[in-house]
């Protein structure tokens, strides 16, 4: 199960409020509604829908979020630095593939930047986008749901053979976020006092991750734009990926990759 972190008392409005819908075509127009209407419990609101209908992905694409699947969306008050702006992203991730691990996935890995798989099947999917001065997280994880055939991906179900309660997993997940985020804060202290501090979500993530060491193309969105070859070679303190191609080394911070090998 990995480390056992502390920092959850950093980030306690975490999943104060919580609105559960059975059925919602999309979780992020909610979001944004209720922070206009009820700005000051927003920060850590979730949304929890049984179905989405036109759930999306990157780029609009679509994601199959049936029943036994849960799926939700955070909204979080950008109050970051903008130098620790990159872990954001993998925090999510992580968060997922932890909570993975406890039902029993043991080997899920984050592909950068946070997209959650068990050799190249898709387990879970996060999405971010900026609303004024917020984050909108949209979270999407196969539990019990049954896929479509033909796509390359599988459920925490079908990996370990039996269902899990959808509380539960909701219940862990969201003490993994909370964790990371307070981390996150506490990690920002650190800074502002110039005191030394292991940075976990960059250490977690080369745990927790299989794309160091990888040759893959790379693209802000690969079924569209000109991309590069390369290996990905590192990892930054801030989250950005170092990639080595033949004629240079080049940090990316947004954007999309595809294992070539």
């Amino acid at each position: 199960m990995g480390r056992v972190l502390e920092f959850h008392k950093y980030f306690p409005e975490l999943g104060d409020e919580i609105w559960y819908f059975p059925r919602l075509k999309r979780t992020f127009p909610i979001l944004k509604k209720l922070i206009e209407v009820f700005p000051q419990r927003a920060n850590g609101r979730i949304i929890w829908a049984g179905v989405l209908t036109q759930a999306k992905g990157r780029f609009a694409r679509k994601w199959f979020a049936s029943e036994g699947g849960l799926w939700i969306g955070i909204s979080v008050y950008d109050e970051f630095f903008p130098e620790t702006k990159g872990l954001i992203p993998l925090i999510f991730g992580l968060a997922i593939v932890k909570t993975l691990v406890e039902f029993g996935v043991e080997r899920a890995r984050v592909k950068w930047i946070n997209d959650v798989h068990l050799n190249g099947r898709k387990l879970a999917g996060v999405l971010i986008e900026k609303f004024n001065e917020w984050f909108l997280i949209g979270i999407g994880i196969n539990v019990n749901n049954s896929l479509p055939y033909g796509i390359p991906a599988t459920s925490i179900k079908e990996v370990i053979g039996k269902e899990q309660p959808l509380p539960r997993v909701f219940d862990r997940l969201i003490k993994w976020i909370r964790e990371y985020l307070g981390f996150l804060r506490y990690y920002e202290r650190c800074l502002q006092e110039e005191k030394e501090v292991e940075n976990i979500v960059i250490n977690d993530f080369l745990r927790y991750s299989d794309t160091i060491g990888r040759c893959v193309y790379y693209a802000y969105d690969t079924e569209k734009d000109d991309g590069i070859i390369g290996i990905a070679e590192a990892l930054t303190p801030l989250g950005s990926l170092v990639l080595k191609t033949k004629e240079d080394r080049i940090e990316v911070n947004s954007g999309e990759i595809i294992y070539l090998w």
